[in-house]
């Protein structure tokens, strides 16, 4: 294949309709053009790649494995591109509208996003938020995400981070592992004990004091997810290190014991993530300043 080769709208759409109808005559039909004149567009096509993209037999026509390759890349570069052409007639309009690719920590959304979505959602109609609760740092490029919302990780060059608050991580275990196991009086104990660590920490294992004091525990149980590691708590498998919003209400009621208090975690900033790029477009703005006041509220 030609590494100069260019493939316009017009003839991806065109392949797109012959693929869905099964033939040339129907997509010509569909298309308002002659038999003909498809044919002639699928074979520059077809040779505009240098692959063949359909097997032609005098039953019927089906996609060699580079045609449904191709047919999904046209159909996603289509879509792709109506939506940006949406995005930009409404920027002109002064009217945000569009889809808008959201990747959020799943803790920081449940608590804090969440409850105050349809406030946005009610007042931008025309934008379609596409949220994904995660806890994990995507690839802003590779997966064409507009925002990366609530992270507390460091991210790449490439990209604007702006801290929106801080949270304030809280040592807590269950009753039951600490009848079993003891409980800590200061730091230097927590060597002696279980960990329950979150595989998306930069030292799963170790623990970092405001006062800069390092300790490495014994990690029993590595988890993805931090309402499963709080999960894991309760049932007694370890010590966390959670959000204080994670576990507050589970220490007042009890089920939950916080450690350490005295001896206190450093509280971590808490970002937003989004493209380098000359300008922002409204639908994004919006939701950056509406992602910002409500954390700024509550963080």
């Amino acid at each position: 294949m030609s590494p100069n080769f260019r493939v316009s709208p017009q003839q991806m759409q065109v392949f797109l309709d012959i693929a869905e109808a099964g033939s040339i005559a129907a997509a010509a039909k569909k298309l308002g053009l002659t038999a003909p004149a498809v044919s002639k567009q699928l074979a520059m096509l077809e040779n505009q790649l240098e692959l063949g993209l359909i097997e032609r037999t005098t039953r019927r026509m089906q996609l060699t494995p580079a045609g449904r390759i191709f047919k999904d890349y046209a159909a996603e570069t289509l879509r792709l591109l109506s939506e940006r052409e949406s995005r930009y007639l409404s920027e002109m309009r002064g009217e945000p509208s569009g889809t808008l690719r959201v990747v959020a920590a799943r803790p920081l959304a449940t608590q804090f996003l969440l409850p105050h979505l349809h406030e946005f959602t009610s007042r931008f109609p025309h934008i379609t938020l596409d949220l994904e609760l995660a806890e994990r740092f995507p690839d802003i490029e590779q997966e064409n995400i507009d925002l990366i919302f609530g992270m507390t990780m460091q991210g790449t060059a490439g990209l604007i981070q702006r801290s929106i608050g801080k949270t304030a991580y809280w040592l807590c275990a269950a009753p039951s592992y600490l009848e079993r196991h003891g409980h800590p009086q200061q730091p230097d104990d927590l060597s002696e004990h279980y960990l329950i660590a979150h595989t998306m920490r930069r030292h799963p294992n170790r623990l970092t004091f405001r006062d800069h004091q390092e300790v490495a525990m014994r990690t029993v149980l590595r988890l993805n997810d931090t309402s499963a590691m709080r999960q894991a708590t309760c049932q007694g498998t370890g010590i966390v290190s959670l959000h204080h919003y994670m576990v507050e209400d589970m220490i007042r009621s009890g089920e939950l014991i916080r450690l350490l208090p005295d001896y206190e975690l450093p509280a971590v900033p808490v970002h937003l993530f989004y493209r380098k790029s000359g300008r922002i477009l409204p639908a994004l703005r919006h939701f950056i300043d509406f992602a910002v006041k409500i954390c700024r509220i509550q963080l």
